[in-house]
């Protein structure tokens, strides 16, 4: 199978950190009951095409290139924590980013002497994209303690000492960490990017260490009167670039907030939580704008990892350069996260038409946790599936270019092998000749041509030493796939030299002075088939628009018509 390069982008920390502790700090050798080490694993869909990948790089002996997609298909990493609600329920809580591109997820606890506990198959219970949260639940039977961390009752101060906790990455490998440093600000906010000047926070800046892999650890600070010893007073989240030790951590508030509102939802909310859904999905899809961003917001990873396979090849083929552009700079964010980008492009294109989209809901049925929804976009309907995943309800599949269709696949990559047998590109030297009739001058003549790219053409037109006619034209030649069968149909501009002995005659009897020179057209078609790879049968047409002989001369070539066969090299 033939594969379009992939531009995959692993950025590797290396972190070297050096921490101090005061003696009066509680030993950090407890705090690794509590913090583990998240691990994402992939969609099989994913997986298996990336399999498909590596397999193809490495008959080549691209070895590079496969033990990177063996780095990737370890999944990412992240930081995470335990604690308890008020019934003594065990859950894990991390950053929405550290499982945001999840088909399931593990945790691993590490011991200082080595010993590691994983725990596989957490379920993700909900997810707040907005505050970068999750919440994570343990398998029945399985929980790591008894009880979790301890969450901070009140707002931090600016200067207090805060530790930071997690695993950063040293190279490819996350390695627990420990750091101390104080609160530089106790509530900052700033603006979500540079294009949008939506303040975002509040934060808590800090100078404790924090490195990729320590997001969705927690910001602790010393409580004597809790089992660890600490208490929770925000969750890392991000660091600023190019300034020294400006960290930030997502304070304790917003983060009970979200544990409440997760672990209070109810059965007769979720219709309603729908309904809000499809109103901001229906009314992004009518922005003047590409769209496909906001539709990859609403995928669920279920959605992305059937159809991503079948979209990247859609996307290679039909995608414009700033599509692909986009693709490769969400590469830097997450492979998986441009994956579903490509998805969601499949279903824009699908919907979109020629003009803008004009979208509206028509119905909604379903109960529980799936329904079907139907969408009238530009007079046509498309049907829907959306579930409930991660808390919240995402497209599950969209029509039938994103339905999980493995067929898809299957029929493009026939249709490609089909494509490269009819060589209808126009990367291919066509050598052709056979039979013409030339109208005002011979009945039967010898047609042959040299064609390359469809661009640039060299041909003769021959009776015999009386008569012939050598011509080069440029022009353009499209290939038109349709099943087994490939049209070619073309149209060239030029100048001929004809060699008429006829013509010698008359003009060394007549004195006339013309030139046996000609501006001619040329159009025709090449039809080949897949079964036989490169033979093609042609027909061709040639007017001669102008000539330089003397008009007085009645028997010059005017128009020539050939039927040929040739082969595409």
């Amino acid at each position: 199978m033939k594969h379009r390069s992939l531009f995959l982008f692993f950025i590797l920390i290396f972190a070297f950190p050096v921490c101090v502790f005061s003696q009066q700090a509680p030993s950090a050798v407890a705090l690794r009951d509590y913090v583990g080490l998240i691990n994402q694993s992939y969609h099989p869909g994913i997986v298996a095409f990336f399999e498909k990948i590596k397999t193809d790089l490495a008959r080549k002996g691209e070895n590079d290139a496969v033990r990177a997609i063996d780095i990737f298909l370890r999944g990412s990493t992240g930081s995470g924590f335990v604690f308890n609600d008020a019934r003594g329920n065990l859950y894990a809580i991390t950053n929405n980013h550290v499982i945001a591109q999840a088909h399931s997820l593990s945790i691993t606890f590490e011991r200082q002497d080595g010993f590691k506990k994983k725990i596989e198959n957490l379920n993700i219970i909900a997810v707040d994209e907005e505050a970068d949260l999750a919440l994570l639940a343990f398998p029945a039977g399985d929980k790591p303690l008894d009880r979790g961390l301890s969450f901070l009752t009140r707002p931090v101060q600016e200067g207090e000492d805060v530790y930071s906790a997690g695993f950063p990455g040293l190279g490819i490998t996350s390695i627990w960490q420990f750091g101390r440093g104080m609160v530089s600000n106790a509530a900052v906010r700033f603006p979500k990017s540079i294009n949008d000047e939506t303040l975002v926070g509040p934060f808590i800046q800090h100078t404790a260490e924090v490195d990729s892999g320590n997001s969705g650890g927690p910001l602790l600070i010393i409580q004597q009167n809790v089992p660890s010893g600490y208490a929770v007073a925000g969750i890392n989240t991000l660091k600023a670039y190019r300034r020294q030790a400006a960290n930030y951590a997502i304070p304790v508030s917003t983060v009970q907030n979200f544990i409440n509102d997760a672990l209070n939802q109810k059965p007769e909310t979720y219709r309603a939580a729908l309904d809000q859904r499809l109103v901001k999905f229906t009314e992004g899809l009518g922005a003047n704008r590409a769209v496909y961003p906001h539709i990859a917001e609403y995928l669920s990873s279920v959605c992305v990892g059937e159809n991503a396979e079948f979209a990247m090849s859609e996307m290679y083929d039909k995608g414009n350069a700033s599509v692909k552009r986009t693709f490769i700079e969400k590469c830097e964010d997450g492979v998986v996260g441009a994956m579903g980008y490509a998805v969601a492009w499949t279903i824009e294109n699908s919907i979109r038409g020629q003009g803008a989209i004009k979208a509206s809901l028509k119905e909604v049925t379903g109960d529980g946790e799936e329904y079907t929804v139907v969408f009238t976009v530009n007079n046509k309907d498309h049907s829907s599936k959306w579930v409930r995943e991660y808390g919240n309800w995402r497209i599950r599949s969209f029509s039938a270019v994103a339905a999980g269709d493995k067929t898809l696949v299957s029929k493009k990559e026939a249709q490609k092998k089909t494509a490269e047998k009819l060589r209808v590109d126009n990367n291919n030297l066509h050598l052709e000749a056979g039979y013409a009739y030339l109208f005002e001058k011979a009945p039967a003549a010898l047609y042959t041509s040299i064609d390359y790219m469809g661009i640039y053409k060299f041909k003769l037109y021959a009776t015999g030493s009386d008569f012939w006619a050598f011509g080069m034209a440029f022009g353009y030649r499209w290939g038109i796939p349709a099943g087994n069968l490939g049209f070619m149909p073309y149209i060239h501009f030029g100048f001929d030299y004809l060699h008429d002995q006829e013509y010698e005659d008359f003009k060394d009897a007549t004195w006339s002075a013309g030139l046996p020179v000609a501006l001619v057209g040329q159009t025709g078609v090449k039809i080949t088939s897949s079964y036989v790879s490169g033979l093609f049968v042609g027909l061709t047409f040639q007017y001669n628009i102008f000539d330089l002989m003397s008009k007085d001369y009645d028997k010059a070539m005017k128009m020539g018509f050939s039927i040929t066969a040739g082969y595409a090299f």
